[in-house]
């Protein structure tokens, strides 16, 4: 994705539109909770599909617990690894948004760009103040995701009286 105002500032690890159905061999780790074998694929998959199904899975399988985990793996080099972890980190949902909001004050620059980028994912409105805060953040990238995170959640909430 481009930003038309500052068209140096791009991420190619964005998420295209996603086959919802899961690969197999995840589920067939997902259907036995096979946690080890799904940990090998997030790390080890053969396509970033295998990687971000088996993200979703742990995200749901663990809730809550995985959440710091995956937050660690902002910082990684590799950014399918991240983008991974934020679809991890979506499956979570709102327990996430605590750690997540914790992330955008205090981590590394690519924590806090991906921090923000599943903020706007999961769109749970108690991220807007830390998020219009991240709009005077030192990076650009940090900026325009925090940026795009609070379009997103404001959108939401024009869609959705009942939110």
């Amino acid at each position: 994705m481009q930003n038309p105002a500052h068209p140096n500032l791009t991420d190619e690890a964005l998420p295209v539109e996603n086959d919802l159905t899961p690969t197999p061999e995840v589920l067939d780790c997902a259907v036995e909770n096979d946690l080890e074998g799904l940990t090998a694929y997030l790390f080890h998959g053969e396509s970033q599909k295998v990687r971000e199904d088996a993200a979703l899975a742990i995200g749901m399988m663990m809730g809550e617990s995985a959440v710091e985990a995956f937050i660690e793996l902002f910082s990684q080099e590799d950014r399918h690894l991240r983008l991974a972890a934020s679809w991890g980190l979506s499956a979570v949902g709102a327990p996430a948004v605590t750690s997540l909001i914790a992330a955008l004050a205090e981590g590394d620059t690519p924590t806090r760009t991906w921090a923000a980028y599943t903020l706007g994912s999961i769109g749970h409105s108690s991220a807007e103040s830390p998020l219009a805060g991240a709009l005077e953040d030192e990076n650009p990238q940090v900026r325009w995701w925090a940026g795009w995170a609070l379009d997103q959640i404001l959108q939401r909430q024009s869609t959705c009286s009942n939110c």
